[in-house]
C-alpha cells in the first residue's frame, strides 16, 4: 500500500501493522514504519499511536527506543504507563519496572488493576519476595483494587518459587526456571493456573492433606470429578485423611506453606464468584 503510492495508511492501519509486528517480533518492519510515521509531517502520533508504537519496542526487546518514544509523549495513559512497566519487566529489567511505577504515582496517574499485574510479575521475575508483598499491600490498602485471580497467581508464583529457585536449581541442573514457570501461568486460564499451583504443592510437600484438598476443589469447580477421583485414590494410597492436620513444620516453611495456601483458597474463591 505504501511503497505503492495510491492509499496512505490511516491511524488505524498502522496501530493494526504495529500491534502485528510486535506479535511476531519483527523489529525491522516496526523501525521502517516509525520512520514512516516520523516522515509524514501531517501526521502527529496521539496517546493511541504513540502506546501501540512504544509496546512493539518493548515486545521485540528494544527497551532504550520504547523509552525514548514514552518520554517523547506529550501525554500519557494509564495504558501507556502499564505497556512500559510490562516492558521492563518482562525482559528482566525490575529496578527499571519499579522505578516507573514510582513516576507514575508521582506524575499523578492512577494505576489500574493491570498496572499492578506488570509489578507483581516483574516482582515475581527476580524473586523479589518483599516488594511483592509491599506492592501487593500497597495495591490493597492504598488504591482500595480488590485482588483478582491475575494478582494472587502472581504472588502463588512469588512464594511458592521464591525459595526453590536457589535450591531446586542448585540440585536438577536448572530444571526450573522463572521463564517457564512464568509462561505456562500466562499460557493457562485461571482454573488451569490453580492446577499448576496444586501439582506444585503436592510434590513440595507429599504429606501434607491440605494441596490434595485444593486440588479437588478446582477439579470439582470444573465439574473433572475423574480427577477429584483420582486425588482422593492417591489420599488414600498416602494414607492422608481429611481431618489430619494440614501443615507440619518443615525447615520453616510453615509460615510460607500457609500464605501460599491462604492465597489459593482466596483464588479458588475468585474463580468460583467469576461463574455467578
Amino acid at each position: 500500500m505504501i511503497k505503492e503510492g495510491d492509499i496512505e495508511p490511516n491511524e488505524a492501519t498502522l496501530v493494526s501493522v504495529l500491534t502485528a509486528c510486535g506479535y511476531l517480533g519483527r523489529l525491522d518492519h516496526g523501525k521502517w514504519i516509525h520512520s514512516y510515521i516520523d516522515s509524514k509531517k501531517s501526521m502527529k502520533p496521539n496517546i493511541l499511536l504513540s502506546t501501540v508504537l512504544l509496546n512493539m519496542y518493548a515486545k521485540c526487546g528494544d527497551m532504550d527506543t520504547a523509552r525514548d518514544v514514552f518520554d517523547n509523549m506529550g501525554k500519557k495513559s494509564v495504558v501507556s504507563w502499564n505497556s512500559m512497566i510490562m516492558g521492563y519487566g518482562s525482559h528482566s529489567f525490575v529496578d527499571n519496572a519499579l522505578e516507573l511505577f514510582s513516576e507514575m504515582e508521582k506524575s499523578g496517574q492512577v494505576p489500574n488493576d493491570a498496572t499492578f499485574v506488570c509489578v507483581l510479575a516483574a516482582c515475581a521475575r527476580s524473586c523479589r519476595v518483599l516488594e511483592g508483598w509491599w506492592y501487593f499491600h500497597v495495591m490493597c490498602t492504598v488504591y482500595k483494587n480488590e485482588p483478582k485471580v491475575d494478582h494472587y497467581g502472581c504472588m502463588l508464583v512469588l512464594l511458592g518459587e521464591a525459595e526453590i529457585v536457589t535450591q531446586e536449581i542448585r540440585a536438577e541442573g536448572g530444571s526450573v526456571s522463572w521463564k517457564a514457570v512464568l509462561s505456562a501461568c500466562h499460557a493457562r486460564s485461571n482454573s488451569e493456573l490453580g492446577e499448576f499451583v496444586g501439582k506444585w504443592l503436592i510434590k513440595k510437600e507429599p504429606e501434607d492433606v491440605g494441596p490434595y484438598l485444593l486440588l479437588s476443589n478446582v477439579y470439582a469447580e470444573e465439574g473433572r470429578w475423574e480427577d477429584v477421583d483420582d486425588v482422593r485414590r492417591l489420599m488414600q494410597e498416602k494414607g492422608l485423611h481429611k481431618n489430619a492436620p494440614t501443615y507440619s513444620v518443615k525447615d520453616g516453611s510453615l509460615h510460607r506453606n500457609s500464605m501460599i495456601t491462604s492465597m489459593f483458597i482466596r483464588m479458588g474463591s475468585r474463580l468460583k464468584m467469576s461463574r455467578i
